[in-house]
């Protein structure tokens, strides 16, 4: 932005004939959006390589970035540029929807920033400019599933400018384009026939022929040496010049590229660079992770000693992760087959570490979907240390006086019996019925003043607690009264104690007022599924009930295989995330 505020681009010679001169065809990016049509083959792709060359000579790190957003698969050779801060293309939908939400910010930040000064002087606020490419504007207004975006893509076209943000685009025609078009001071067409050009000009031209780079575009600067005057706005014959080669190590400007941001042709990499928005691998490996990961800023919540990151954001690639100094209560909901239990193996393995004298109870059902990691822990740490409550039992329990008694009790009678006697009392505050089914009272020889009387709360052992049974989920009398009466008191205790609770398929909770209280407990949520679709259908009996279905169906594109969500309950803070994939 050296030039008197400006970033002027030489992209062509115009020929105009009412001046009797072949001018330099320039265009400042800081007064103009570009709009570029033209037939295949026409020389729009060579018109983008152009501009994104220019702007390497001109600008530097400081003082450009440029996103890419290819619908045609022709600028991919791109992406590694220094100045390139994102190329994306259409291959998976949350990229285009991610850059938009970039841009979004960039924009709220740079009208606060400027207040009510235009970009020409932002120089002195140090802002760097941004240019957004969009290659086949029209593959992106014809995707129903973009839809939401095309009115954000508008907004950017009409404020972005002023704001330090330039919108250039190619397209083949006009059709459900021309509602933007009048954010576009500077239209282009290459080798478009007659009647379009007419069409977009609003003014008769004639054929020049197929030649690649000539066609006709408006003069938007003012040009040197012309004294008297002319309809700038009308079409006029041009010739966009060849862009060089960015393969051709041994070209001049290749060279100069090297030069000016420090090419190490070793490491294939430059050392002068924009942050550069990455793109995922299909499954995000730990080594990926280290490699992709971005910094916490100064604004980002700080987490403590003992949070466990299990995957990035799609937006900035920032390690997501639960902070389990201030989140005892997880939940997990998701599809089958959609990587549940690979969150929770990275959130035990990580548990492992952090947490050394830690006791693990696992509440499986008939599923026996935990039993592998039950099987793991009783090994690591022996029988004390882990207990696998899974199906129905015949247990020997010894009563006050010695008595003893064999019942039969259910996976959930069986998790009762361990509460009562190794966590809390539940005689004080909880209604007898279940505990006299458990110990027994109903048989002739069994009093209630037989029962053990319970444990002492401020005594209960740190533990992990694993619950993945759907039994808990019934609406059953022993079911709803655990989830409203016994999880509370617990998590009371939670971290005086060191308790820490994963439930790791949640299932629908049909008491209104139970449910409530359940999800009252959560810190910390995951979703491995498409949000939209989860909100709609479950939404109104999970953390997700007060989100709108019709803005979260805006913001995220449908999950892919290791896709998820993370939502911090009380700070409200949803993100999309690329989970980390276990390997054993």
């Amino acid at each position: 932005m050296s030039e008197a505020y400006s970033i002027k681009c030489d992209l062509g010679v115009y020929d105009i004939p009412s001046v009797q001169m072949q001018p330099d065809f320039e265009v400042d990016l800081l007064k103009s959006n570009i709009a570029v049509f033209g037939a295949s083959m026409s020389g729009k792709t060579n018109f983008l390589k152009l501009l994104i060359n220019i702007l390497h000579q001109k600008c530097d790190e400081t003082s450009e970035q440029i996103f890419i957003l290819d619908f045609s698969g022709a600028m991919q050779a791109y992406k590694d540029m220094p100045l390139v801060s994102a190329y994306f293309d259409n291959s998976n939908e949350e990229y285009v929807k991610r850059v938009f939400k970039i841009l979004e910010q960039l924009l709220k930040r740079n009208t606060k920033e400027l207040g009510s000064e235009n970009f020409t002087i932002a120089h002195k606020k140090d802002l760097p400019h941004t240019t957004f490419i969009i290659d086949n504007l029209n593959a992106f207004v014809d995707e129903e599933r973009y839809s939401a975006y095309h009115d954000k893509f508008g907004r950017l076209c009409r404020d972005g400018r002023s704001r330090g943000i330039t919108i250039v685009f190619t397209a083949t025609d006009t059709k459900g384009i021309s509602r933007y078009l009048l954010s576009f001071e500077q239209k282009i067409a290459l080798n478009l026939s007659a009647d379009k050009c007419s069409e977009l000009f609003n003014m008769k031209v004639d054929s020049i022929g197929n030649i690649a780079g000539r066609g006709y575009t408006n003069v938007t600067e003012r040009i040197p040496g012309v004294t008297g005057t002319f309809n700038m706005n009308a079409p006029y014959e041009v010739q966009c010049r060849l862009c060089s080669d960015i393969s051709d190590k041994e070209s001049i400007f290749v060279k100069k590229l090297w030069q000016k941001f420090g090419y190490d042709d070793f490491k294939r990499e430059y050392a002068k660079k924009v942050i550069k928005y990455q793109i995922f691998p299909q499954e995000l490996r730990r080594q990926d992770y280290f490699r992709l990961r971005q910094p916490l800023s100064a604004d980002d919540r700080r987490m403590s000693e003992l949070t466990i990151n299990v995957g990035l954001d799609y937006v900035e690639f920032k390690p997501v992760g639960v902070d389990l100094k201030q989140s005892r209560s997880v939940a997990i909901y998701g599809k089958k087959e959609f990587g549940k239990t690979n969150l929770l193996s990275i959130l035990l393995r990580d548990l492992t570490s952090l947490k050394q004298d830690m006791r693990y109870i696992f509440f499986d059902d008939g599923r026996k979907e935990l039993k592998k990691f039950a099987d793991r822990y009783i090994s690591m740490f022996g029988p004390e240390k882990c207990r696998y409550i899974h199906e129905f039992a015949t247990i020997d329990i010894e009563l006050n006086g010695g008595k003893k008694v064999r019942r039969k009790l259910s996976p959930i009678q069986q998790f009762y019996k361990l509460l009562h006697e190794e966590y809390l009392n539940l005689f004080k505050d909880y209604d007898n019925t279940v505990l006299e089914q458990i110990y027994g009272v109903d048989d002739e020889n069994v009093m209630v003043e037989d029962m053990p009387a319970g444990a002492d709360k401020s005594e209960a052992p740190p533990t992990v607690f694993v619950i993945q049974s759907k039994s808990i989920y019934l609406n059953t009398k022993i079911s709803m009264d655990l989830l409203h009466y016994i999880l509370p008191e617990l998590m009371d205790i939670a971290e005086d104690r060191d308790l820490i609770f994963l439930f790791t398929d949640v299932k629908k909770v049909t008491d209104p007022e139970v449910n409530s209280v359940f999800n009252s407990t959560l810190k910390t949520v995951f979703l491995l599924d498409n949000i939209a679709e989860f909100a709609s259908e479950r939404g109104g009996k999970t953390v997700f009930g007060d989100m709108d279905n019709k803005s979260l169906k805006e913001d995220y594109a449908k999950c892919e295989l290791g896709d998820g969500y993370y939502y911090d309950v009380e700070a409200d803070t949803l993100k999309k995330v690329k989970f980390i994939l276990m390997t054993e």
